[in-house]
């Protein structure tokens, strides 16, 4: 029988441990309760003994001995070295959509592409929670059970087309690293063009600008917008993290660094590893889940404030698929 592990990375602020708990609470109700793998809390060396007791005394007794607490190496969370500072802050002053987010957030993709795999050394299969995650409803069957059964590597929930000028370049860059999938990867993007009747045309040239330091001068860009699976909840077999097809591709992703220049997200990245490494062996449990995103607003760098959730409770698609 295989050894699984649950992680969740967070941080002990007042806002973030209220996420955890409440993901906490949803998660050993309608999952864990039943199953009892080990939950591994990631921190930054931020949860003294007092976050600890906190967190760990609002589970349920019975439950409690299932959670530990580990402490991730403070480089994790360094800026690589071969990142140009300055095009960074260029970049990110950018801001050519609502959802650019900071560099916090640019080093938390990094995490999940680069440095999750250093802590599933005893485990076989891990599942990711992110702390503002909720699943939804009850999860009946054992899902890394199922994992090892059916010799899966990947699994996630639902599936989305995300923001072409968040992971501009992105395709270019695949077919350049791995030339012998190129008919794989045009399953894997849907490909658009931005020219001056669109909004979002002079926000693309800001970020142009910013990468580039010159302007933009055609009149339309092609865009291709990725595939993937939301990977605030995901499974996968841990030995594949570390093999060399998988480490050759995260190394060019490393010395591209459009993670944090353009705010290339660990979920496409994922999605297309796993994809053009074995198709095959991706799988999709549908089941009710959401993340923060899809159920309160936010305020952008303008004051201004968006909504991604459904418009009515009778909707789901945002949070499972349409049954």
């Amino acid at each position: 029988m295989s050894k699984s592990a649950i992680l969740i990375l967070t941080q002990n602020t007042v806002e973030r441990k209220i996420y955890l708990k409440t993901s906490l609470y949803f998660l050993f109700r309608n999952f864990n309760a039943c199953f009892k793998y080990p939950v591994i809390i990631l921190h930054q060396g931020d949860y003294d003994i007092d976050a600890i007791s906190e967190i760990t005394t609002s589970i349920r007794k019975e439950y409690r001995y299932l959670v530990d607490f580990k402490k991730i190496d403070s480089s994790d969370f360094d800026v690589p070295a071969n990142i140009d500072t300055d095009k960074l802050n260029r970049c990110l002053e950018a801001t050519p959509v609502p959802y650019w987010r900071n560099k916090n957030y640019r080093l938390m993709c990094n995490f999940w592409i680069n440095h999750f795999i250093k802590y599933c050394d005893q485990y076989d299969y891990v599942m990711r929670l992110d702390d503002d995650s909720i699943i939804e409803e009850p999860i009946n069957i054992d899902i890394f059970k199922m994992m090892e059964e059916k010799d899966h590597n990947y699994m996630s929930n639902l599936i989305h087309v995300d923001c072409s000028i968040c992971n501009y370049g992105m395709k270019e860059f695949f077919e350049s690293a791995v030339p012998n999938k190129i008919d794989k990867l045009s399953e894997l993007f849907m490909e658009h063009s931005l020219d001056g009747g669109s909004p979002h045309f002079s926000k693309f040239k800001k970020l142009y600008q910013a990468l580039n330091n010159k302007e933009y001068e055609s009149n339309s860009v092609n865009m291709a917008m990725p595939v993937m699976y939301y990977n605030n909840f995901f499974v996968t077999k841990t030995k594949i993290w570390k093999t060399p097809e998988i480490t050759d591709i995260i190394n060019k992703i490393n010395e591209n660094g459009s993670v944090f220049y353009c705010r290339w997200g660990d979920a496409p990245l994922q999605t297309i590893i796993m994809k053009l490494y074995d198709n095959n062996k991706m799988t999709k449990l549908d089941f009710k889940y959401s993340k923060r995103l899809q159920r309160e607003s936010f305020k952008d760098n303008d004051g201004i404030y968006h909504s991604y959730m459904p418009s009515s409770y009778s909707e789901d698609s945002c949070i499972s698929k349409k049954r």
